[in-house]
């Protein structure tokens, strides 16, 4: 018996997303790039950021590719690409499983307090400059951008909680906001006059440090902002054709997040001055904007607030199913693993909430924890992309509704020798980027350790099994076979439908041309 046969079987997520909403999830990705490029253009240049940037968005791209294979193996898991990592390790190592999902739990939880307290900021400076006033809380010295972000907390919440397709609607709405500047940006170099090459600078030296360690610390801090388009994994238990739209959705952001993290860099390093960027790294956006029409400020401002808000839905949304799937595949505490009257899980997502509620009240600049984040995150990439090449040698005659070619091995391989380079050198390079210190690396460790006590708990205590470092081989490919999802003759009617009405337009269009 698995440890979600213990759920009840009504506790199923309502199929009901198509690729086009998993395209929809991953627009929250780009509105990420305007929280923290503004730092990496102050420090080290238009030309420097826009190759890391292009850099950091290819290893994206291809490790979508990778997912997609495994999104499709293991359709009926939720978690995302930390379940995958679980489903690839299980026979060498029962800890990393709750490692991974935890790590990356708190990098997605952790951000809504950032996000939040970005949208406090943008409000105060545009449109409440005076409201100045403080108090403390005997940690932290708490704003009104505090107060703003719990507010814009509480309200995330709650359009998850009562279920997703309400949550999409925002996501909509604010997708499209956020596209709109992304554009703009993107197209600056060809309409505007203020736009100038020599506002594009190469300052990979500008630290003091060897060029290749500097690259990949400010990789190590980028990757925060992009590696995030994988979230659409942690949705494909509640895709309606769950092989064909993971597959369309997680390849179509990999191309677009390239596209975006390359052409908006260009377009607002050659629009501001180093110097201005670096003195406000955040809001200069605002002024940047302003210049290419007028009120731009305030459109920008308003964009800026919508992809955070976007940010904060689909991040609640994420990290809550990434908790609930640990928790249905026995690997933190069984309280995690239900879902409420409305399809998603409450429970995860309050905890979210909760744990952002103590960051903005006592911890005050939430910004401080990022590292901490980033090495729990970076790390599940590294297992996920080492489990893929397990199930690859330990599975090879497993179904795969999608399976990629044998050179996929090799940038596998390759992609965690550069995430395991980010990693290592990003975490122990803090004084190059400024991002946290010694304390935070320390944060990271305990919220890995406990996720170890908690698994502990969970199979001893909870569910009084034995303690083991490894599962078996047969208990593995037995637990594969009883849980892969048949897909439904329905499904595999709408999808042949929509494959021969493409081939047939394909084929109109070939004769046509021909």
């Amino acid at each position: 018996m698995t440890m979600h046969d213990t759920f009840a079987d009504d506790h199923a997520y309502q199929k009901n997303l198509r690729w086009w909403d998993g395209f929809t999830i991953s627009l929250s990705i780009p509105a990420a790039l305007f929280v923290g490029m503004g730092y990496a253009l102050g420090a080290i240049g238009g030309w420097t950021t826009m190759v890391l940037l292009g850099a950091v968005a290819v290893l994206a791209c291809l490790q979508n590719f990778i997912y997609s294979e495994m999104a499709a193996m293991f359709a009926d898991k939720v978690g995302g690409i930390s379940m995958f990592a679980h489903e690839g390790w299980r026979r060498h190592s029962t800890l990393v499983g709750p490692i991974a999902t935890f790590g990356y739990w708190f990098s997605w939880s952790s951000s809504l307090a950032i996000y939040g307290l970005q949208i406090g900021k943008l409000v105060q400076a545009e449109w409440l400059p005076s409201q100045t006033w403080t108090f403390s809380t005997g940690l932290a010295t708490i704003g009104l951008p505090h107060l703003i972000a719990l507010g814009v907390l509480f309200a995330g919440w709650g359009l998850n909680v009562i279920g997703m397709r309400v949550a999409m609607s925002i996501m909509y709405v604010t997708g499209v906001l956020v596209v709109v500047p992304i554009i703009i940006f993107a197209a600056a170099p060809l309409f505007s006059a203020d736009w100038s090459i020599s506002n594009m600078h190469w300052d990979l030296g500008a630290s003091g440090e060897s060029g290749w360690r500097t690259a990949l610390a400010w990789m190590f801090v980028l990757a925060w902002s992009v590696y995030g388009i994988e979230a659409v994994a942690s949705f494909v238990p509640e895709f309606k054709f769950t092989v064909r739209d993971s597959k369309i959705a997680l390849r179509l952001a990999g191309f677009f997040v390239i596209a975006v993290y390359i052409l908006v860099p260009l377009g607002v390093g050659g629009l501001t001055h180093q110097a201005d960027v670096a003195a406000n790294p955040v809001t200069f956006y605002l002024e940047t904007f302003g210049k290419l029409f007028p009120g731009g400020d305030i459109f920008m401002t308003i964009s800026l607030i919508a992809g955070l808000v976007l940010l904060m839905v689909m991040t609640t949304a994420d990290g809550g199913r990434v908790l609930h799937g640990s928790a249905r595949e026995g690997l933190t505490i069984r309280q995690l693993g239900e879902l409420n009257r409305f399809k998603v899980p409450g429970r995860a997502m309050s905890l979210d909430l909760v744990v952002n509620v103590i960051l903005i009240l006592f911890v005050g600049e939430a910004l401080a924890v990022i590292v901490a984040g980033i090495v729990g995150y970076l790390l599940c990439h590294i297992l996920s992309l080492t489990g893929f090449l397990h199930l690859r040698r330990d599975m090879p005659d497993a179904e795969r509704p999608i399976k990629l070619g044998g050179q996929w091995l090799y940038i596998a391989g390759f992609l965690v020798v550069v995430d395991s380079a980010m990693l290592v050198v990003g975490a122990l390079s803090a004084k190059i980027t400024g991002y946290g210190t010694t304390k935070e690396l320390i944060v990271g460790v305990f919220v890995l350790s406990l996720s170890v006590v908690l698994y502990f708990y969970r199979r001893v205590v909870q569910d009084h099994q034995p303690w083991i470092w490894k599962e078996s081989a047969e208990a593995v490919e037995a637990d594969l076979a009883v849980n892969a999802k048949p897909v439904e003759p329905a499904e595999v009617a709408a999808a042949e439908l929509v494959d021969s009405d493409v081939e047939s337009k394909e084929a109109l269009t070939e004769s046509t041309l021909a």
